[in-house]
C-alpha cells in the first residue's frame, strides 16, 4: 500500500533521519553509507560556537561545517535543542590496554580516545590497536623514562620504567620506543617528599631524550609534582607538564608554594609564565590529587594563574588512581571550572587541549579533514549534558 505523505513524514520521525534541510528527530539509526550530516550549535573545540550548523560527514571523516540550511546532499540528523561538539579525550589515564576494554569503560560513555600517560612495554600492541568505529583510540607512551633509581621506580613496578643513565642511552630509547610506535615521550623530573630525595635526570641526558623525540616528531610528557622539577623539565625541551605542581620541596624542607597574597610564589609564577609564553600544556590531573592530603588552593591557584595568562591546558584525571573514575571524567571538568576556566575553556581542554597533549592531530577538533569523533548533548555542552550524550559518533560510526 502506498504511503500518504503524512505517513511518510511520521515514518521518517521515527528513524531520525530526515531529509536535507529539514527538522530531525532525537533517536537515530546509522546513515548509509557514511554520508550525513549532525546539525545544532556546533561548538568547534577551539574557537566560538557555531548556531544553526551542520558537521558534514563522509567515510569516517569532517568534510566541513557549513549552515545546515546549506545542505541538501545528504540525510540531516538534528536533535531537538542540541549541541555538537568533539568527542571528549581523557589526555591522562592507565591500564586500559585492550581494545574491549576501551571500548566498555571509554567510548560507551562518550570519551573518543585516551592518552595513557605510562604502560609496560608489552601493553604497547593492545594499546595500539584501536579498530576504526569500534574503541576509544588510544595514544601510547610505553613505560617512562627515568634516571636509575628514579621515579617511578620507587612507587611503581619495574615493568612501567625504562632507566637510562646518559644521553646516549636516552637517545637509543627514545628511538626504540619510536620504532614500537609510541606517539609520546614520558619523563619524570620528581624528587619525592622523603628525607633523601629520588634521582633525577642529568641535563644532558634529559636534552638528549626531548632533542630526540623532537626530531622524530613525538613530543615529550613530563611528569612533575615539585615545583623543584619544573625548571630543569622546561630547560630540556618537554612538551607537557603532567600534574599541576603542588609541592616545593629544599633542602630537605617542604616550603609553601603560594605567597601571603594566596597565589603563587615569584619563581613559582615566573615558571607558569614561561610555560605560557613557550606553549607548553598543562594537564592538571585535578581528581587524583584532590582525594589526597595535598587538597587545597596549592592545587588551585597555579591552574588558575597560568589559565588567566593564557596558558594550554588539558583534561585528564589519572585514572585509575585513588578511586578516580573511568568513562566521562566529569568530576575533573567541575574541577577545572572551580579553577577559573569557563565552560568553553573546560571543553577546549576535554577536546582540543587534550588531542594537542597527546598528539592526536586528527581528532580533539571539529575541522576538515579531521575525524569525526562527535558528541550530540541535550543542551549547552555542561558536565551534567555530558554524562548522557544523545548521539557518540566514532569515526564516522554512530556508537549510540
Amino acid at each position: 500500500m502506498a504511503l500518504t505523505r503524512r505517513a511518510f513524514l511520521t515514518l521518517l520521525a521515527g528513524t531520525g533521519l530526515f531529509a536535507p534541510g529539514t527538522a530531525a528527530a532525537s533517536s537515530v539509526p546509522a546513515p548509509p553509507g557514511g554520508v550525513f550530516a549532525l546539525a545544532g550549535v556546533v561548538y568547534p573545540g577551539r574557537g566560538a560556537p557555531l548556531p544553526g550548523h551542520a558537521v558534514l560527514v563522509r567515510d569516517g571523516r569532517i568534510e566541513a561545517v557549513v549552515p545546515a540550511r546549506a545542505v541538501t546532499d545528504r540525510p540531516v540528523i538534528a536533535p531537538v535543542n542540541a549541541a555538537i561538539l568533539p568527542g571528549v579525550i581523557n589526555a591522562h589515564c592507565h591500564t586500559l590496554h585492550s581494545a574491549q576494554a576501551r571500548r566498555e569503560r571509554w567510548l560507551l560513555a562518550g570519551v573518543t580516545s585516551i592518552g595513557d600517560a605510562a604502560s609496560p612495554l608489552a601493553a604497547l600492541p593492545a594499546l595500539l590497536d584501536s579498530p576504526p568505529g569500534a574503541t576509544a583510540t588510544a595514544s601510547a607512551c610505553g613505560p617512562m623514562l627515568c634516571p636509575p633509581g628514579g621515579y617511578p621506580l620507587p612507587v611503581h613496578s619495574p615493568e612501567h620504567a625504562l632507566a637510562v643513565g646518559s644521553p646516549r642511552e636516552g637517545a637509543e630509547a627514545v628511538r626504540r620506543l619510536a620504532d614500537l610506535g609510541v606517539t609520546r615521550i614520558k619523563i619524570a623530573f620528581e624528587p619525592g617528599v622523603l628525607p633523601r630525595p629520588w634521582p633525577l635526570f642529568d641535563s644532558a641526558t634529559a636534552a638528549a631524550v626531548c632533542d630526540t623525540a623532537r626530531r622524530l616528531g613525538l613530543g615529550v610528557r613530563c611528569h612533575v609534582e615539585d615545583v623543584s622539577g619544573l625548571k630543569p623539565a622546561l630547560d630540556a625541551g618537554v612538551s607537557t607538564v603532567e600534574h599541576v605542581p603542588h609541592r616545593l620541596r629544599e633542602h630537605g624542607t617542604v616550603r609553601p608554594v603560594l605567597g601571603p597574597d594566596g597565589l603563587p610564589v615569584p619563581r613559582y609564577r615566573a615558571l607558569l609564565e614561561r610555560m605560557a609564553r613557550d606553549g607548553i600544556i598543562m594537564t592538571p590531573t585535578l581528581d587524583v590529587f584532590t582525594r589526597t592530603p595535598w587538597n587545597g588552593p596549592a592545587l588551585f591557584e597555579p591552574v588558575r594563574l597560568f589559565h588567566a595568562l593564557g596558558g594550554k591546558v588539558a583534561l585528564g584525571n589519572d585514572f585509575p588512581y585513588r578511586r578516580t573514575d573511568a568513562g566521562m571524567p566529569v568530576r575533573e571538568m567541575r574541577l577545572l571550572a572551580e579553577a577559573g576556566l569557563d565552560r568553553l575553556a573546560v571543553l577546549e581542554a576535554a577536546t582540543a587541549g587534550a588531542a594537542e597533549a597527546c598528539g592526536f592531530a586528527n581528532r580533539g577538533r571539529i575541522a576538515p579533514g579531521m575525524a569525526a569523533d562527535l558528541l550530540a548533548v541535550r543542551g549547552a555542552p555542561s558536565p551534567d549534558a555530558l554524562k548522557d550524550p544523545l548521539h557518540i559518533v566514532k569515526d564516522g560510526t554512530f556508537i549510540r
